[in-house]
């Protein structure tokens, strides 16, 4: 395509809305300048990103907020620290897709690309086919680093300012960062978190991003991380402070025959106890579980619920004894951003309502003196207690068919 040559004082084609003069112009220098392909790059890489935010300024201001707050759903905190900023800001110009599949930076890529420098529209598209992952250092060279991607077993080259003062031990540590491939060799894209794995960090990744894949059988590993970045750091800030990862994994398989069998078997199992029976639904507990996690019994289905990982996989090898020709569905996972289908929409409200029950039963409220429910029911009347307290939330929100119905399950459950 023949290009009409540009005024210095003309509108910079690559769309920044400046002069040419001061924008890709000025980039001339830049490339000629930079005899270190470290430096070329980190320079080519904020020009890049200072152009995204400058185009898409206005049409981010009002939705940062809440894409930040989607960006850190998963994490212990809805904080991120200014230092951090870079992942989700990545986050938002490379991996974040419209309604059409589409990136902010495909999109500049695709309406300016032809008006772009060379080397800054191939950082762009390096930038483009980039994703969040996490790496462990194998080997330092001189300026550089060799590093294997923990989750793909690829290894590769980074290039490094300067060189690098650390020992790699037995332990070696984890790097949460974003690699971009360029033609001169690969460099991290914004800063990188340092993890220690010396307490079964990586085997807590490692073992939520194989869930994460069963979830999403068929995908290539590399489309995995590219598209679920929010969930790498996540798993990378939970697996830093220790703590667990609510997953609320609800699963469903149609029940075709032998159900009084099914429920003996439960009975008499050493991996379960019998919880209740409410709303024609019979719960077991899951022993030795690590959250909440049950399994449901009626006359159609076997439902299953559980929040922490290692909760899901004692519950996926009891269910397959239980049900080893069963066809197995997933009605919810917090990993997969989505609500059930309308087809298990009623599995789905099944669960909500023993989830939200148990909650309640549990919980200390002052209306009982700062006793739980439970507490209650075992003194004289206690029962009694309880449904006006049921009562009396039933007058606040008469207007509100789920939660009318939600009371009428705790008052069975309380019976």
């Amino acid at each position: 395509m023949h290009k009409s040559k540009i005024g210095r004082n003309d509108p910079c084609p690559c769309g920044s809305g400046k002069k040419h003069k001061n924008c890709c112009l000025g980039l001339e220098g830049i490339i000629e300048g930079n005899e270190k392909p470290f430096d070329l790059y980190s320079q080519l890489i904020s020009t890049i990103k200072l152009k995204l935010d400058q185009h898409y300024s206005s049409q981010i201001k009002k939705m940062r907020k809440s894409l930040q707050d989607r960006f850190l759903r998963l994490c212990t905190t809805h904080y991120l620290p200014q230092e951090q900023e870079s992942f989700f800001s990545d986050w938002l110009w490379f991996d974040m897709t419209d309604s059409e599949g589409e990136t902010f930076s495909s999109e500049y890529l695709r309406e300016n690309g032809d008006f772009m420098e060379q080397p800054l529209r191939e950082c762009l598209q390096a930038l483009n086919n980039s994703y969040l992952s996490i790496y462990e250092p194998v080997g330092i060279e001189s300026n550089g680093l060799r590093v294997r991607d923990f989750i793909t077993g690829q290894e590769e080259q980074i290039l490094l300012k300067e060189a690098l003062d650390m020992e790699i031990g037995a332990n070696r540590p984890l790097l949460l960062g974003r690699l971009v491939a360029l033609p001169l060799g690969n460099v991290f894209s914004g800063m990188v978190l340092m993890l220690k794995n010396d307490d079964g960090q990586g085997e807590f990744i490692s073992k939520h991003i194989n869930y994460l894949q069963k979830l999403q059988e068929g995908e290539e590993l590399s489309a995995l991380l590219k598209y679920n970045g929010e969930i790498l750091f996540a798993l990378f800030e939970h697996a830093n402070h220790k703590a667990l990862m609510r997953l609320n994994d609800i699963r469903v398989v149609r029940l075709e025959n032998n159900i009084p069998d099914l429920i003996v078997a439960l009975d008499h199992s050493e991996a379960c106890n019998f919880a209740h029976e409410t709303g024609g639904i019979r719960w077991y507990d899951l022993r030795d579980n690590l959250g909440n996690a049950r399994i449901g019994v009626n006359s159609e289905y076997l439902i299953s619920y559980a929040d922490i990982l290692n909760d899901v996989l004692l519950m996926e090898g009891l269910l397959k004894k239980l049900v080893p020709q069963g066809n197995w569905k997933i009605v919810h996972s917090l990993f997969l951003f989505q609500p059930p289908t309308p087809e298990f929409d009623h599995i789905w409200y099944s669960v909500v309502k023993d989830q939200e029950t148990e909650r309640w039963l549990h919980t200390p409220h002052r209306e009982l003196d700062d006793k739980t429910p439970l507490d209650v029911m075992e003194e004289e009347n206690g029962r009694e207690r309880l449904f006006v307290m049921l009562d009396s939330f039933a007058t606040q929100a008469s207007d509100n068919e789920y939660s009318t119905d939600l009371l009428n399950y705790m008052r069975l459950r309380i019976k």
